[in-house]
């Protein structure tokens, strides 16, 4: 496609706005992104071309993030340069400021290869204008409604514009992805997990898929993981859970660490929870695929350090604490399953708001298995709620069986992270649990703190390191 005038207006309006942003200490990709989109609204197009290694897409409900920087993180231990929006601005506008950010002014590419996270919503655009040579998709669940859809919706639309040529790396163990391999043109790359310490043949949890996508039938399943990712398959059609290429075996949490083996080739991920395995088992299939060796796969998943608020972990004078965000039921449940595995007592911090970008509708939070923590009420010492909708935290928390005395409710972020601190002792584990618009300033208030701590930058890679090792 010939390169017009507003491409090149486009193009060089974004650099000098990129530039003046990075300058000024901002990341420097949305803004752009959308002025380069409103001069020019087939800039994508032209920008994508002058990828020859190709372009690989992350998308789906959860895990698409750390699936990316874990692919990411691999490919630099490898040696290769790519584009990448690492910030996580997953919608058109973010994308297309992380693509101008590595094109030169001359309109040609800094590198051969794009790695791009692309949110669900966002990837029928996208396709619009560029072609993935391989498309990663992990996982769907029900996430911020209000926005989305309903998830057979999202669902359908990202099956219908995904090109045919794309080669597609498909969650064998969610039926939802699984069944985008159906009649694919080329032959899709599965992974999935053989099982957990937690995996079990019956689930209370909430799932997606009790139906077979492809004819309607009640699913089967002999072995659930977590939500509806299992082992499934259909009485009525005979759609099945695909036999994965990439298998996950001797599953096994260690130390805030996850082991597991694929064939005879044993792995380690510096991250906790299931749900994470599922993101290293996309990152190494892809990496597969793109013809990179067992070893570097292994060394840079070993050496992974998880990125803002993705079981992030700040140190403190007071010890360790792990950031993660909260989204949606099936996410929050992996989380309180990581929480409650740890076999420590517990001081938690919840950050719920109800804002755009968090789901105006804070109703997901009565499908959140919240019991799990009731259950294990002894073992938590403490929860602090905060943000707008604090008292809705605390109330759900009480229903589940929390005593009142344990729940504190404070709206000052900084308050009540104080309060959190100042009655831990060093025996308990403390997670804080925010939603989109409260992670960030809760990532800076635990930053600033670290930084009081006396911790050096170099202090807390190695910190991070010694996770890993």
């Amino acid at each position: 496609m010939k390169r017009t005038w507003r491409f090149w207006v486009a193009l060089w309006a974004g650099k000098i706005i990129t530039r003046g942003l990075l300058a000024s200490g901002k990341k420097g990709t949305t803004l752009p992104g959308k002025i380069a989109n409103w001069l020019d609204p087939q800039i994508i197009r032209h920008l994508s071309g002058a990828y020859s290694e190709g372009i690989i897409m992350v998308t789906g409900t959860n895990g698409k993030t750390t699936t990316a920087n874990l692919l990411a993180n691999i490919l630099l231990e490898a040696g290769k340069s790519f584009a990448f929006n690492q910030a996580g601005a997953n919608l058109v506008t973010g994308i297309t400021g992380a693509l101008i950010q590595n094109t030169r002014w001359n309109g040609s590419s800094q590198a051969s290869l794009a790695l791009l996270e692309v949110d669900e919503a966002t990837v029928p655009k996208l396709c619009e204008q560029l072609s993935p040579s391989l498309a990663i998709i992990t996982n769907f669940f029900r996430d911020q409604l209000d926005r989305y859809g309903e998830l057979d919706t999202t669902v359908r639309l990202v099956r219908e514009s995904l090109p045919q040529e794309t080669v597609l790396v498909l969650n064998a163990d969610d039926p939802l992805v699984a069944q985008f391999g159906v009649n694919q043109l080329n032959r899709p790359l599965y992974y999935g997990v053989e099982r957990t310490p937690d995996s079990c043949s019956e689930s209370l949890e909430t799932r997606e898929a009790r139906f077979c996508p492809v004819c309607g039938t009640a699913l089967d399943y002999t072995l659930f993981h977590y939500g509806q990712l299992g082992i499934f398959n259909c009485l009525g059609c005979g759609f099945q859970r695909p036999e994965p290429e990439i298998l996950a075996q001797n599953v096994r949490p260690e130390e805030g660490l996850l082991q597991f083996r694929v064939g005879v080739t044993p792995f380690t991920l510096s991250l906790q929870g299931y749900y994470n395995l599922y993101n290293a088992l996309a990152a190494l299939t892809a990496a597969r695929q793109l013809g990179l060796s067992d070893g570097m796969i292994e060394k840079g998943l070993r050496k992974f350090i998880p990125q803002a608020g993705r079981m992030e972990r700040f140190y403190l004078q007071t010890g360790e604490i792990t950031l993660t965000l909260v989204k949606n039921p099936t996410g929050f449940d992996q989380v309180i399953q990581t929480m409650i595995s740890v076999d420590k007592p517990l001081r938690i911090l919840i950050g719920i708001n109800d804002l755009a970008a968090d789901g105006r509708d804070i109703s997901w939070l009565w499908d959140v298995n919240f019991e799990r923590l009731g259950r294990y009420e002894e073992r938590i010492h403490q929860v602090v709620c905060t943000g707008l909708r604090a008292e809705d935290m605390a109330l759900r928390l009480k229903y589940a069986g929390l005593r009142e005395e344990k729940l504190v409710i404070m709206h000052n972020l900084s308050g009540a992270l104080d309060d959190l601190l100042t009655h831990r002792n060093e025996s308990e584990v403390v997670f804080i649990l925010p939603t989109y618009t409260l992670l960030f300033p809760l990532r800076d208030l635990l930053q600033e703190r670290q930084k009081k701590a006396g911790l050096s930058q170099a202090q807390v890679k190695e910190h991070g390191e010694e996770a890993s090792a």
